[in-house]
């Protein structure tokens, strides 16, 4: 049986991070995170502020590679292609957090199989929001905090980023 979560610890260089964050095109872009693209107005289940990268950017190539190297070594599902056109930018600061979730629907005709967080900021940056993740057998387990590291979870399994209490996790 496949595990529901596997990461790697990637040789991405630092510069390479930095000059991602430092895109204002995506950092001008966040905003208050929506759901169907409607603003939350209930910060219970989620607070954060997100922006959109487009598929073509250089940076979802690198995160697609690691999906497609997870699926094949441990998920083995049919997959054939990235799904939307966009992969979610989120920054949560002092306070922001997204409760327990699934990225994955129950009789969504093309049901998302498999979901991908990299860690932008250096773990000293920030204190709280981990990415906290709980099996069907309630086991529970945080993703690597080491930046550039990435983990690639099924969708269906249940996560959730726990509240930043100081500082900013990209």
């Amino acid at each position: 049986m496949a595990n529901e979560a596997i990461w790697y610890n990637t040789t991405l260089p630092l510069d390479v991070i930095d000059s991602f964050l430092k895109d204002k095109r995506i950092e001008q872009k966040l905003e208050p995170s929506t759901l169907n693209g409607d603003v939350l107005s209930d910060t219970t289940v989620r607070e954060s502020k997100s922006s959109w990268v487009d598929s073509n950017h250089w940076i979802a190539g690198f995160c697609y590679h690691f999906i497609l190297k997870a699926n094949e070594e441990n998920f083995k599902y049919n997959i054939n292609s990235f799904g939307d056109r966009f992969i979610q930018y989120t920054s949560y600061e002092k306070g922001h957090h997204y409760n327990w979730h699934t990225d994955s629907k129950f009789g969504d005709p093309t049901p998302r199989k498999l979901s991908l967080s990299l860690q932008l900021s250096n773990p000293e940056d920030y204190t709280g929001g981990q990415l906290e993740f709980i099996t069907d057998n309630d086991h529970r387990f945080m993703a690597p905090k080491t930046r550039g590291s990435i983990i690639v979870f099924d969708s269906r399994v249940r996560h959730r980023v726990r509240k930043v209490t100081s500082g900013c996790r990209k």
